[in-house]
């Protein structure tokens, strides 16, 4: 097999970044509107009770551009979400093929969608389809959706055609055999998908939701796409389920009810805040105002970073933010201080999980969208374990440090003086969280209007404090768009496969399964508590939300259990899962930031902070008030 000239895949890259930065613009310009326009109606309505006409509309319109438009940029850098466990165990021979036959399987996939939502926008054009107030037309929203999924088709063929080209260079027919397996494999998908009566064999209607759940698992843990891999099994399971035409129906609505739903505007909106607060530097703020007070404490360092992550979890909704942050400011000092570094390094990537349960929080806003609890409550639900789980991580790491002084020697004493002017520094992490979680509270703001308020705040104080250039924004602004973009094609697909598994009927009969066993409740919520350990293992935090909420939730409520309980519950398993050994992304971040430890010595500085999450979850299955308490209060 003759190797393509190695320049063929950088060619098609350069070619396709060409359209990729001008739909970063776009989504740039959709975003701002987003904001501008959720600004203005919470400023209207609470001073002279006049609402923006047609705000909600135009926001879920703009939503499309805002979550579509960097998907190819996302494929070009790499950032689309895999689970790469298997792939990495893979000798070299195998791993190239799989991976380009995983890429080959998700650019059929975008191919179709793309097809179906093009079938949308000419429906929309057709019948003459507006919005309900400002009679705006909804088919070139559409329209350019479609541009944009197929602009990721594109990107996704380069990226095939570089891995044929790796391939190649091996000049190893085990290799391309592999790959033309996987090229039959994805002809045999593609054919039940679009034609499920060529199926040679029938199958009882539970076998058949088995095996497209057996299929989603098998191609994620091969290294598919997580957001392809639940696309097949929609397609697939709804197509032998009822027919291909209702497939691939629901791949094109429910695609885009999903993106334009102007619900998730708060994942751009508080991204995009979280990142201004970084790159502001208020972030080293919060920790220097920490260390002040608390860092002559045996184990000070460690616990000022566990402190300031749990203030930055007010602001930043995900945990690598806080990896990054107190990785970069709060590492060099410990190490300085002649800190084990098993200790500082695990310290950090668990303190950082505390950006799950103090809202805002992007885990709580996807487990709300997929169960359709009030987010706003599963953020008040988290604050209160937030701050027991900040205490619990700081008594551990005093008594460690007391214990083995060596562990986490002291800092040094700082004055009052000192403690007083690092405090007044952190004022603006303070309004910020004012701002946002005193007006979901009150019921001011929705999460969205929230959102929207805490950028533009973010913004006016960082600009007034001469702490944001215009580099500076531009790169918050588009790594807003990268990161959204790479979360929410995972919401697209997830809906159909919501819907493949309410057809399917799974729920059911894992809830009969359960009803069988005669398990307590405490029996039951222990066996799933033990899953999601073990799926936490393999898995990151999102997709295993993704692809296991829909099962659990329906059992846990005939149980029961609180939906929002239950979700403090499940969004605290899953984040177990990124300090947990093999996958442990928190783990793989600090690794990167730590050269000279290994991630086993991080892993093995870790483990002892799993008497935490054990202490923590504990508390919150016996006493369910601590999460309860304040959503009560709404």
């Amino acid at each position: 097999m003759p190797a393509p000239r190695p320049s063929l895949a950088r060619t098609a890259g350069r070619i396709i970044a060409i359209p990729s930065r001008a739909a970063i613009y776009v989504g740039a310009i959709a975003l701002l509107a987003m904001m501008g326009l959720t600004v203005a109606d919470v400023v209207l309505r609470n001073l002279f009770s006049v609402v923006v006409p047609g705000g909600m509309e135009m926001t879920g319109l703009l939503m499309i551009l805002v979550a579509l438009s960097t998907l190819a940029a996302v494929e070009l850098e790499g950032g689309h979400i895999r689970v790469d466990l298997v792939l990495q165990a893979l000798p070299e021979y195998a791993r190239a093929p799989t991976i380009a036959g995983g890429l080959l399987l998700t650019c059929a996939t975008m191919v179709v969608t793309g097809v179906m939502i093009w079938a949308q926008a000419v429906y929309l054009y057709e019948n003459g389809i507006v919005t309900g107030v400002l009679l705006v037309p909804e088919w070139p929203f559409v329209a350019f959706g479609t541009f944009f999924v197929f602009l990721f088709s594109l990107a996704l063929l380069r990226s095939f055609a570089a891995g044929v080209g790796a391939v190649a260079r091996l000049r190893d027919p085990r290799a391309v055999a592999i790959l033309l397996a996987w090229i039959v494999v994805v002809a045999a998908i593609l054919v039940m998908a679009l034609y499920p009566q060529a199926l040679p064999f029938d199958l009882p209607r539970e076998t058949r939701g088995l095996a497209a759940i057996g299929l989603c698992f098998a191609l994620i843990f091969l290294g598919v796409h997580v957001a392809a891999a639940m696309a097949v099994t929609s397609l697939v399971g709804i197509s032998i389920l009822i027919s291909a035409n209702a497939s691939l129906t629901s791949i094109g609505t429910t695609t885009i009810d999903v993106v334009s739903d102007q619900t998730w505007s708060v994942v751009p909106l508080f991204t995009w805040m979280g990142l201004i607060v970084v790159a502001s530097g208020f972030a080293e703020d919060l920790y220097r105002a920490a260390y002040r007070w608390i860092g002559h404490l045996p184990g000070g360092l460690a616990s000022a970073s566990t402190v300031a992550c749990a203030g930055l979890s007010s602001i930043v909704g995900d945990t690598l933010s806080g990896v990054y942050s107190m990785g970069s400011i709060a590492l060099p000092q410990m190490r300085a201080y002649g800190y084990d570094m098993k200790l500082a390094t695990a310290s950090i990537a668990c303190a950082a999980t505390i950006g799950v349960m103090i809202p805002p929080s992007l885990a709580f806003i996807v487990y709300g969208m997929i169960t359709e609890v009030s987010i706003g409550k599963l953020f008040m639900a988290g604050i209160l374990p937030g701050i027991l789980f900040t205490i619990i991580l700081v008594s551990l790491i005093t008594i460690r440090a007391k214990l083995n002084p060596a562990l986490a020697p002291r800092g040094e004493v700082s004055t009052w003086d000192e403690r007083k002017q690092a405090s007044a520094r952190v004022w603006p992490i303070i309004l910020l969280m004012l701002l946002v979680l005193g007006g979901i509270y009150t019921g001011i703001v929705t999460p969205n209007e929230a959102g929207g308020l805490g950028v533009f705040g973010a913004l006016v104080i960082a600009a007034a404090m001469r702490r944001l250039t215009w580099a500076t924004l531009w790169h918050s602004i588009e790594r807003t768009l990268l990161l959204s973009a790479g979360i929410i094609v995972i919401f697209m697909f997830a809906t159909a496969f919501s819907r493949f598994i309410a057809i399917s009927g799974l729920t059911q009969q894992l809830a009969d399964l359960i009803i069988g066993l005669e398990l307590g409740k405490y029996q039951l919520i222990g066996a799933i508590l033990l899953f999601y350990v073990l799926i936490g293992m393999f898995m990151n935090a999102l997709p295993a939300l993704v692809l296991t909420v829909p099962l659990f939730f329906p059992v846990a409520m005939s149980a029961g259990f609180d939906p929002i309980w239950f979700g403090v519950v499940v969004v605290i398993m899953v984040e177990l899962g990124v300090v947990t050994p093999p996958i442990g992304v928190n783990v793989f971040a600090i690794a990167t930031m730590a050269k000279d430890v290994s991630m086993y010595d991080v892993f093995r500085g870790v483990f002892p902070f799993w008497i935490a999450f054990v202490i923590l979850i504990g508390l919150i299955v016996i006493f369910p008030q601590i999460s309860l308490f304040l959503p009560s209060l709404m």
